[in-house]
């Protein structure tokens, strides 16, 4: 997946068991996901997610609580 709904990319466990996700970065995820490597490291060995990663879960558009990231981009108007 290359972007997510609400631009924010989705870092956590998904009702597979076993099975985790660490995608829809869209153009910023060259620069993020070393970063996202380390807490996504640490929800495959903790199988819960760290606290960095807690908002990024594949949960929030079930419950409606989308990330608002407006503006961060190189093109604040894009989103």
């Amino acid at each position: 997946m290359d972007m997510s709904m609400d631009g924010s990319p989705i870092i956590g466990k998904t009702p597979i068991q076993g099975l985790y996700i660490n995608a829809g970065w869209c153009y910023g995820g060259f620069k993020a996901t070393p970063g996202s490597g380390w807490v996504f490291a640490h929800t495959i060995a903790q199988d819960r997610p760290h606290p960095l990663n807690e908002c990024f879960s594949l949960e929030r558009f079930e419950t409606g609580y989308v990330l608002d990231e407006k503006g961060v981009g190189p093109e604040p108007k894009a989103h």
